[in-house]
C-alpha cells in the first residue's frame, strides 16, 4: 500500500483530487495524495481493464465497434 493509513482513509481524498474537487476540511489540511497513491490506483485500474478485456475477448475476439475492435486486436498480441 502507498500509505500506512488504511485505503479507506485517502481512497476519498484522491477520488476528490482526480476529479478536481477542493476539500476545506482540516482533515484535508493534514492529507495530500502522493505519487503511491496515484501509482497504486493506476496499477489497480490497468489489472481491471487487462481482466475485463481478456474477459471481452473470450466472449468475441472482434467488434462492430472500430475502436473497441482494434483494442481487442492489440490484446491478441
Amino acid at each position: 500500500m502507498a500509505d500506512d493509513r488504511p485505503r479507506s482513509l485517502w481512497a476519498a481524498r484522491l477520488m476528490d483530487a482526480q476529479m478536481g474537487h477542493a476539500d476545506g476540511s482540516m482533515q484535508a489540511l493534514y492529507s495530500h495524495v502522493t505519487d503511491g497513491m496515484i501509482r497504486e490506483l493506476l496499477d489497480e485500474l490497468t489489472r481491471i481493464w487487462e481482466n475485463a478485456s481478456a474477459q471481452r475477448r473470450r466472449l468475441s475476439a472482434r467488434s462492430p465497434v472500430a475502436a473497441l475492435d482494434r483494442l481487442l486486436r492489440a490484446g491478441e498480441k
